[in-house]
């Protein structure tokens, strides 16, 4: 994975520095890179924390938790949810092209339309609880 900006500029701050040294100094080596931060939603994941909102490149071994309200867009419409249970990914989402991309082309793809995220999650919920949740290559 690529460094995020801020490592790239240590990185390049620190070659710059080590530029305008005299010859024969020592320069101390470029810092290490940080800890990649947590994945957000929307990412593509193969592990948990099973939340909505994330999409998953692996059946999730445990029910999707909803998003909290306060952590949605604060739109004037409210949000419209799909749950993608067989594609290329599963999962949750409000990105309508995500769920058609993960379900267009794969034999009995499968993603709906809910009205709310409590539809969603419990659609996708109940199709996990069954066995009836896939990823198809």
């Amino acid at each position: 994975m690529p460094p995020d900006n801020a490592t790239a500029f240590q990185y390049f701050s620190a070659a710059v520095a080590s530029l305008a040294q005299p010859s024969g100094s020592q320069v101390a080596p470029a810092p290490s890179p940080a800890a990649a931060p947590a994945p957000s939603p929307g990412a593509f994941l193969t592990r948990g924390p099973w939340i909505a909102g994330a999409l998953y490149l692996v059946v999730p071994s445990g029910p999707l938790l909803a998003v909290p309200e306060e952590e949605l867009d604060g739109d004037d419409d409210p949000p419209v949810w799909y749950a993608i249970t067989r594609g290329r990914y599963v999962g949750v989402t409000m990105n309508n092209g995500l769920a058609v991309n993960a379900a267009t082309g794969i034999s009995a793809g499968l993603q709906r339309r809910y009205k709310t995220q409590a539809l969603a999650l419990a659609a996708f919920n109940e199709m996990l609880r069954f066995g009836l949740v896939a990823v198809v290559a």
